[in-house]
This record gives C-alpha cells, sequence and structure tokens, in this order.
C-alpha cells in the first residue's frame, strides 16, 4: 500500500513470532552484516565492559518486567536464524544511547474531531527495509504497525483493533534508568491492550530505560495524550479545550527543566534540530487552523502539516519513510509510503483485511 509491503501473520505468539522472523530472515540477517550501519556499531559497542554491564543490567529489568514481549523477541530470534543477544541489542539501541532518529507526532481532540499523525523518520538507507506488519494472534487484538525487520514490531506507529492508535517520538536520554524496561517492550506491551485505559496504564505504569513520546488517541474515551516516558520519569498531558492540538519531535517538552542526565545538552546537533522542526511543525498548524473555517483542524489539515517542507524530512541522515494520520471519529486513516497517499477504513487497516479496504483517494 503506497509503495509499502504489507504482511499479515495469524496464529499463536510463538507461531507469528517464529514465522515473522522466517518469513524475513534473509533481510534480518543482511541488516545485521553491515559493517558500517547501525547494529554492527551496537554490537562493537557492548563489547566495552561499561556498556555490555549496562546492557545486561536493562536486558534482565525487561525480561522481569515485560515477560511475555521478551520472549517474543527471542522467538523472533529464533525464526530468523540470528543469535537471541544480537537482537536484544539491537532492540535496545535507545536504551543504551542515542538512537540518531526523529519522528514528528500531532494530536488534536475536539468535540467533532480526534486525530493522531505520525512522520516515521529514520536513516535514509532503512528506507527499503520500512513495510506494513499486521499481527492477528490469539487472545491478543489484532494490529497493524510500520515495522523494521529485526526490531519487535513495535518502535514506530501501531492502530489495534481496541480503537487505539499511537506514534512514538524517540527522545534521547544521557542516562539511562538502568531498573527500566527496554523501551521497544515497553511499547509492545502496551500494543497488547484491551482498551485505551488499560494502554495508557501500562505505558504509565512500566518505565522506559531510555525514552519515548508516546502519542495515543482512545476512540472509547475520545482521549488524545501524550505521555513522555524517558529514564524512568513519565509525564501525561491531555489534549484540552484550551489546547485541543498538541505537536511532538524528539525532545522533553513536558518535563519543566530536564534534571542533569535527562536530556542532551542545549547546543547539541540533534536537540537544536528537533525543536527546529517543532517550531516549524507548530507554526504549520497554526497557520492551518487560521485559514480553515471556525479555526479548527481536521485530518486533511493535520497530514499536510506533517508533509509541509521542514517537517518532511528529506536529509540522508534523517528520511520520512511514512507518514500515517488517523481519523478515528471517522474510523479511517490516510497512509503515506514510498507510493501516492491511500485513504482507507482504520479498523479494516489495523486487523489487516486488505482484500476488504478500498482506496478513496
Amino acid at each position: 500500500m503506497s509503495g509499502l509491503p504489507w504482511i499479515v501473520v495469524t496464529g499463536d505468539r510463538e507461531t507469528v513470532f517464529r514465522e515473522l522472523g522466517a518469513h524475513f530472515a534473509e533481510r534480518i540477517r543482511d541488516i545485521r552484516s553491515h559493517a558500517d550501519a547501525q547494529w554492527s556499531a551496537l554490537m562493537t559497542r557492548v563489547e566495552q565492559e561499561v556498556v555490555g554491564e549496562r546492557m545486561r543490567r536493562i536486558e534482565a529489568s525487561t525480561r522481569r518486567l515485560c515477560p511475555v514481549e521478551s520472549r517474543e523477541l527471542d522467538l523472533l530470534a529464533e525464526g530468523a536464524g540470528v543469535p537471541a543477544f544480537d537482537l536484544w541489542v539491537y532492540n535496545l539501541r535507545g536504551d543504551l544511547g542515542r538512537d540518531g532518529t526523529g519522528c514528528s507526532d500531532v494530536s488534536l481532540a475536539t468535540s467533532d474531531a480526534l486525530v493522531v499523525g505520525h512522520n516515521e523518520d529514520g536513516a535514509g538507507d532503512s528506507a527499503d527495509d520500512v513495510c506494513l506488519v499486521t499481527l492477528v494472534i490469539e487472545g491478543d487484538p489484532s494490529m497493524t504497525v510500520v515495522w523494521y525487520p529485526g526490531f519487535l514490531p513495535a518502535n514506530s506507529f501501531v492502530a489495534t483493533e481496541a480503537g487505539t492508535v499511537w506514534g512514538l517520538d524517540h527522545l534521547p536520554v544521557v542516562e539511562p534508568d538502568e531498573n527500566g524496561a527496554g523501551r521497544h517492550f515497553v511499547a509492545r506491551h502496551a500494543q497488547r491492550s484491551r482498551s485505551g485505559r488499560e494502554a495508557i496504564e501500562r505505558v504509565r505504569s512500566v518505565p522506559c530505560a531510555g525514552g519515548f513520546s508516546f502519542n495515543i488517541g482512545d476512540r472509547e474515551t475520545g482521549r488524545a495524550v501524550m505521555i513522555e516516558n524517558a529514564a524512568g520519569m513519565v509525564v501525561t498531558t491531555d489534549a484540552s479545550a484550551d489546547a485541543p492540538c498538541l505537536w511532538h519531535t524528539n525532545h522533553l517538552r513536558f518535563v519543566g527543566e530536564p534534571g542533569p542526565g535527562l536530556q542532551p545538552a542545549a547546543g547539541d546537533e540533534s536537540l537544536v534540530e528537533s525543536r527546529t522542526r517543532g517550531e516549524r511543525l507548530s507554526g504549520q498548524l497554526d497557520e492551518r487552523q487560521a485559514g480553515r473555517q471556525g479555526a479548527v483542524l481536521d485530518a486533511e489539515s493535520v497530514f499536510a502539516a506533517l508533509r509541509s517542507d521542514g517537517v518532511l524530512n528529506r536529509s540522508t541522515g534523517l528520511w520520512t519513510f511514512t507518514t500515517t494520520v488517523a481519523d478515528l471519529a471517522n474510523d479511517r486513516i490516510i497512509v503515506q509510503g514510498r507510493g501516492e497517499p491511500t485513504t482507507l477504513g482504520l479498523g479494516a487497516f489495523a486487523a489487516g483485511r486488505v482484500l476488504e479496504t478500498e482506496a478513496r483517494a
């Protein structure tokens, strides 16, 4: 869809994750083998005593806090024929240090609208890896995720059959919480929730070792919320009548003055880029709101803001792979990958009913 491969995997948990690993085994091994890529660099880093010990402590804490999700990663490794240790190192990249990537989010909640928009950004050399994966696991709500082979299907954008949608923004931390869980695992733990309330509670109750901003829309309650979960610190901000539209990029916005070790120094290059991109996104949203009758944003205006110059990333180091905008009030989603934007039913998208969806634009 829109130039993105889409695979649906169905069965019990063990079958689904083994088959997902097996289906993408060649690609996962190829990514692992690139000597100059991030995964290889991480494997070299964990050979350092301090980093290796940190990794072991975070892995142990993750297995304690998120046992089901930890088992899922082990099964993915088993299916791919890759050592589980290697996949753990790759999935803890943002918990062992900074992953160097971006992403931008918008959450909108009014009496008439509930919209969550997400730009999935990363290093340009990962562009061909990005795909859509639907997991239909016995006992879990079905869900569709923007996915990178080798990761738990959790670190980007997800729509679940429980009527919950969210995008994730990387939050770089200097000193991770070694008693927290790997952030991919916290996100995957929340995906398995039967309701938006449960998903929000799971995100708030399990601390991330590294950092993510969870930008969540819940159809049942009409709630749009941004939760910054970083290095053991959790702050929740709701869209409200006074501030119905929230945005987020890749720096802490809601914690006040970050404490020592929580965020890079003010002049850090990636921090400056995130703030600049955020200001442009905010300006685009303000401009579109001012130009609409009744000054009310909608899914199309959120999509346009995310695709605007200065928000859409087009550099080798930071490239926007997908833009997804979920219109929960009207059960539809706009997806743009490598092709033209496609609009389809949100419920059908989340459940992976590919043949039942009909492109409307």
